[in-house]
């Protein structure tokens, strides 16, 4: 019997991450769950359960070395095809009135964490016949908006790592490719707009079929980064 195919997803206990496990458990695909609370990764994989996939938790804060270290540790027997960085955050705040600590936090979490946790789960990659690596970045990066100066400086980060890192691995064949929503129905989004109107955003369920479809490409075979956004936005 042939063994499942396997994906780390963090953020995997709501909103986007929560998406792509679920569609990626649909393709018989077994998720490992990361995310900060257990809670949350429990019902998705619950959720997973109900609809006869397989998945995993493992609870951490992507921005602690020592936890992804550990995690890390836990997978070391394991072939990982699929690593989502989908965790991350948001500040909308004027350059003047973000504070060092602000920055840190989303340039550790948005930019760092999804450094750390590729470099840490490379070799699983490297034992896959089809391994992926989608980083979750953001219309803000060619769309430049005021008063996110912290998060587009994150995302325009992510955006060179992923280009970078495609490059680097091209030769072994492993396909890294960023994924860049505008804005998404999520309840990050929720809490950063309380009240946008829903009819200009798009979909967890639609960047989770983009994210399936890219781990379901044939080996060798890549695409360029691209953006996913409303026609009624802006």
């Amino acid at each position: 019997m042939m063994a499942k195919r396997r994906a780390v997803i963090t953020g995997a206990g709501q909103g986007m991450g929560r998406a792509i496990a679920l569609r990626f458990a649909d393709d018989d695909i077994h998720c490992a769950l990361v995310g900060r609370t257990e809670s949350k990764l429990r019902a998705v994989a619950a959720e997973i359960a109900d609809r006869g996939g397989t998945a995993e938790v493992h609870a951490l804060d992507v921005t602690d070395d020592e936890a992804v270290a550990e995690l890390g540790v836990a997978l070391a027997d394991a072939t990982v095809d699929v690593l989502i960085n989908c965790a991350g955050d948001w500040l909308i705040n004027y350059l003047q009135d973000t504070s060092n600590a602000q920055l840190d936090h989303i340039l550790r979490t948005n930019l760092r964490a999804p450094y750390i946790l590729s470099r840490a789960l490379l070799p699983n990659l490297r034992r896959s016949d089809n391994a992926s690596i989608i980083n979750i970045g953001s219309l803000v990066t060619s769309n430049l908006v005021p008063t996110v100066s912290a998060y587009t400086a994150s995302k325009a980060g992510l955006k060179g790592m992923t280009g970078s890192l495609a490059a680097e691995l091209k030769p072994e064949l492993i396909r890294v490719v960023m994924i860049s929503p505008g804005p998404a129905d999520t309840p990050m989004r929720d809490a950063a707009s309380p009240g946008i109107d829903k009819s200009v955003l798009v979909d967890a369920d639609t960047i989770a079929d983009m994210a399936h479809t890219v781990v379901s490409l044939p080996r060798g075979i890549t695409t360029s980064d691209f953006i996913l956004y409303s026609m009624r936005w802006g």
